[in-house]
């Protein structure tokens, strides 16, 4: 992972600029939530929901405004992906480990990167940018209402790239799991066993 702060660019980053801010909107929190111990259950429940295999809110922060950056065209420049709500860096059984989701408050079109080694991040005062690890996708802008929240992401981002996402034992058990009861997955290592056995 490479990362930048102040100055520099993550592939070209700072070429079209800083995207407009945004004034977030306050999300709504039930009454009986009074703690975030409390909230982050919640939070965590919900996203089960969605996707069984996570198992940790590693990190959030309650509003985010997401850009995409266009290098083409006439006019290229950060343009709101209209993408607008919490931020969550999210820990998984199985592969990936970690994810970066951005759950959108006005749709179900929500931004959901897997971490790699490979990205690239640009943080400056209140926008975190990344460039994941596919060229072909677009460079990502995130504008934090607070900056303290994006340092706060910022450095659990840089902490889990830095360790290269490793898999724990748990985790790889899983994922080895699995495999064993993915038949086309077993039908393949059986020809491929096959294939290496010496002929009579």
């Amino acid at each position: 992972v490479r990362s930048r702060r102040g100055g520099g660019s993550v592939s070209h980053i700072a070429r079209g600029g800083s995207p407009a801010r945004t004034l977030p909107r306050e999300l709504p929190m039930s009454s009986n939530l009074t703690n975030e111990k409390a909230l982050l259950q919640h939070m965590l429940k919900s996203l089960q929901q969605q996707d069984p295999h996570v198992e940790d809110i590693v990190a959030y922060s309650k509003f985010v405004v997401a850009y995409f950056l266009h290098q083409d065209g006439a006019t290229p420049g950060w343009r709101k992906a209209n993408i607008e709500g919490p931020v969550y860096l999210l820990r998984r059984q199985g592969t990936p480990q970690f994810q970066l989701l951005v759950k959108n408050q006005f749709s179900n079109n929500d931004l959901l990167d897997d971490l790699h080694t490979d990205w690239e991040l640009d943080c400056r005062n209140n926008y975190i940018f990344y460039k994941v690890e596919n060229p072909q996708e677009r460079i990502r802008g995130l504008w934090f209402h607070e900056d303290d929240e994006r340092v706060r992401i910022e450095e659990m981002l840089e902490k889990h790239l830095k360790e290269g996402c490793s898999m724990s034992l748990p985790t790889l058990k899983a994922a080895l799991d699995s495999l064993a009861e993915d038949e086309a997955f077993l039908s393949v290592l059986l020809s491929k066993l096959r294939d290496m056995q010496p002929a009579a």
